[in-house]
């Protein structure tokens, strides 16, 4: 029964579509967290539907997701960064992923496997992109504690879940190919960080609005 449920837990992020549509936060331009959100819950839907309802192969749909999901950490990223070192740093970074994605699909992982090298190198960087978010918060003066701030909770989210994540990217498509038992309660696990991720977007998304800008 248990198992089941972590099956579904990667379109739980519905739920947080409808948190952030009742708080009636939503600035198009500006809100990339709740554009990965709904990134999140249309692709995982779709997947779901894909493997589920079709019968038919729904890897395509994960590269979609690593390459949409990237793009947009990258400039919610470069956007709430007020260091332009930093905030070049960031471009250099999605740069070389862009060019590594591309190489990724045409060499080595076609549409039709997982992409186990992209996954791994986006989680690599969107860690990097976190460990850069709180040095920055260490140099620069507070002028408010950083657990009242929105950004300080989605990032720990995306920190803990792509940290915990990379090793099971580095390793899922090699157990897919040596049709190990393992890989179902691998994915399981993925599926329980993911749901970890959404309580800490769920918990920035609750956090009163504060006095901060983005760098537009």
């Amino acid at each position: 029964m248990l198992s089941e449920i972590t099956k579904f837990l990667d379109v739980i992020s519905l739920l947080l579509v409808v948190v952030y549509l009742f708080q009636n936060q939503l600035n198009c331009k500006r809100d990339y967290i709740f554009w990965f959100i709904l990134t999140q819950t249309i692709i995982n839907g779709t997947a779901n539907f894909y493997d589920k309802i079709l019968l038919q192969n729904n890897l395509f749909l994960y590269h979609l997701n690593c390459g949409a999901s990237f793009l947009i950490l990258s400039i919610y990223y470069f956007r709430i960064s007020a260091f332009k070192s930093i905030r070049f740093f960031i471009l250099v970074m999605f740069f070389v992923f862009t060019v590594f994605f591309t190489v990724n699909i045409l060499t080595w992982e076609n549409l039709q496997s997982f992409n186990s090298n992209s996954y791994s190198v986006a989680s690599l960087f969107i860690v990097i992109y976190s460990f850069l978010y709180y040095l920055e918060n260490l140099l620069r003066p507070a002028t408010v504690a950083i657990t009242k701030s929105k950004d300080f909770w989605f990032i720990t989210g995306f920190f803990t879940y792509y940290a915990s994540c990379f090793f099971i990217f580095v390793t899922f498509k090699k157990l897919t190919q040596s049709n190990t038992k393992d890989v179902g309660l691998l994915w399981q696990i993925h599926n329980v960080l993911y749901l970890i991720l959404c309580i800490y977007l769920f918990k920035g998304i609750i956090c009163k609005p504060l006095p901060e800008k983005y760098n537009l």
